[in-house]
């Protein structure tokens, strides 16, 4: 009975150690988990920045090969105006 008990209480404690070495061990399951979870972040970023990038493209195409979309851009960032044209600018006024 004796050396049942004994059995027992080894068992018991090396499940213990086994478990704290997985847990927090140098590539523990804890480790793994976070490293899961970065990664998961960086692909979503990767995505996101991937989508940005064909934006960009799409407009640099247009910029290069679509004069009519390079000088609208060019009036409505730079306010840039042919020559013999007037430009007019309307300020909206605060009801009082």
């Amino acid at each position: 009975m004796l050396n049942l008990a004994n059995n027992k209480k080894l068992f018991f404690w090396t499940g213990i150690i086994i478990l704290i070495l997985v847990l927090f061990g140098n590539s523990g399951m804890r480790s793994v988990i976070i490293r899961k979870i970065e990664l998961s972040k960086l692909n979503k970023q990767l995505a996101e920045l991937e989508s940005q990038n064909r934006e960009l493209r799409k407009r640099l195409y247009s910029f290069e090969n679509n004069p009519a979309f390079l000088e609208r851009e060019a009036r409505k960032q730079l306010g840039l105006i042919q020559p013999g044209e007037i430009k007019y600018k309307f300020i909206e006024q605060e009801n009082k």
